[in-house]
C-alpha cells in the first residue's frame, strides 16, 4: 500500500472522526463494545427500549472514513429517539482492507443477529456508503435464502459508485460538501477490480423489504436517491422517499438539534414503529 496514500487518508479519517464533536452525544444512551462472531461492534442502548426490535448501523465515509469516534453521537440521539437498541458494526475499511471485507463483515454480524434473536423485527439502516452497504446486504441475505429485515432505511445513500448520474452536475454548485472527484478516488480503493459485484447499482434484486430514503436537496448523491427509490419501487410497494430542502448530505451528523433533524428523526421512528408491526 502506497504510505502516501495512507497518509493521506488517515488525515481524512482524523478529520471525519471530529464530526462527532459537533454536538454531545446523549448521556441517558449507555454505548458497549461487543466483537459479534469476530467483527468489532458497538450496541447502544437507551434507558426504555422494546426488546423486540433492533437497528442495525452502517456508518458512511466513502468506504473508506468513519469510525465510533465520529458517530457516537448522533447514534446515541437515534438510540434514545426511536426507543430502539442499536448495533454499530465498525467493518472492514479500505484502502487497507477493500472489496469484499466490509461486505464479509455486515453479513457476518447480520448473519449472527438473526441467529440470536429469531423473533426480533431488525431494521437495516445506513448513511452514505452505508446506505450502500445496506443495499448489498440485501441483495446478498436474498442470495444466501436468509430472512429479510423487517426494513432498510437510508440516509443520503450512495448506491452507483461509477459517479455517472445526473445530479453529480445539475447540483454541483448546491453541495459544499461532496466531489466527484473525491468520491471517485474512493471508490476505486474500495472496489478494487470488483465493480460488478460491488456496485450496488448495478444489483438485479428479486426481492427488498419496506425501505424509506432520506435525501437533502442539495447533494450531488440525490439522483442515488431517485433512481433506486424508483427502482426498488417497482418491487416494493411500501416504499418511500423524502426530499429535505436546502439540506446537504447526511445533515443529522451536522446538526442533530435542527429543524430538518428533528423531522427525520420523527419519520424514522414512524417508519420503523409501522413496519415493526407487521
Amino acid at each position: 500500500m502506497d504510505s502516501a496514500i495512507l497518509d493521506k487518508v488517515n488525515t481524512d479519517r482524523t478529520v471525519f472522526d471530529g464530526l462527532g464533536n459537533i454536538y454531545p452525544a446523549d448521556a441517558s444512551v449507555e454505548v458497549s463494545d461487543e466483537q459479534v462472531d469476530g467483527v468489532s461492534c458497538q450496541w447502544f442502548v437507551p434507558d426504555r427500549f422494546d426488546k423486540n426490535k433492533i437497528v442495525i448501523y452502517l456508518h458512511g465515509g466513502m468506504f473508506v472514513l468513519g469510525s465510533l469516534g465520529g458517530y457516537k453521537a448522533m447514534i446515541s440521539h437515534f438510540a434514545s429517539a426511536f426507543s430502539t437498541k442499536i448495533l454499530f458494526i465498525d467493518y472492514a475499511l479500505a484502502p487497507e482492507k477493500p472489496f469484499p471485507n466490509a461486505v464479509n463483515d455486515v453479513l457476518t454480524v447480520y448473519r449472527e443477529l438473526i441467529h440470536r434473536y429469531p423473533d426480533a423485527k431488525i431494521t437495516v439502516m445506513g448513511d452514505s456508503a452505508g446506505g450502500g452497504l445496506s443495499a448489498t446486504l440485501i441483495k446478498m441475505a436474498t442470495d444466501e435464502k436468509l430472512p429479510m429485515p423487517s426494513s432498510v432505511i437510508l440516509i443520503s445513500p450512495w448506491v452507483y459508485l461509477r459517479g455517472n448520474t445526473e445530479s453529480y452536475e445539475s447540483r454541483k454548485k448546491m453541495d459544499p460538501i461532496l466531489t466527484k472527484e473525491k468520491l471517485m478516488e474512493y471508490a476505486g480503493y474500495y472496489v478494487s477490480n470488483h465493480w460488478n459485484e460491488a456496485d450496488p447499482g448495478q444489483f438485479t434484486f428479486t426481492n427488498f423489504p419496506p425501505l424509506l430514503i432520506l435525501v437533502g436537496s442539495n447533494e450531488i448523491l440525490f439522483d442515488d436517491s431517485k433512481l433506486f427509490y424508483e427502482k426498488i419501487k417497482r418491487l416494493q410497494p411500501d416504499t418511500q422517499m423524502k426530499e429535505y430542502e436546502n439540506q446537504v448530505h447526511g445533515w443529522p451528523l451536522i446538526d442533530i438539534h435542527s429543524e430538518a433533524a428533528k423531522d427525520t428523526l420523527t419519520t424514522i421512528e414512524k417508519f420503523i414503529i409501522q413496519t415493526s408491526s407487521r
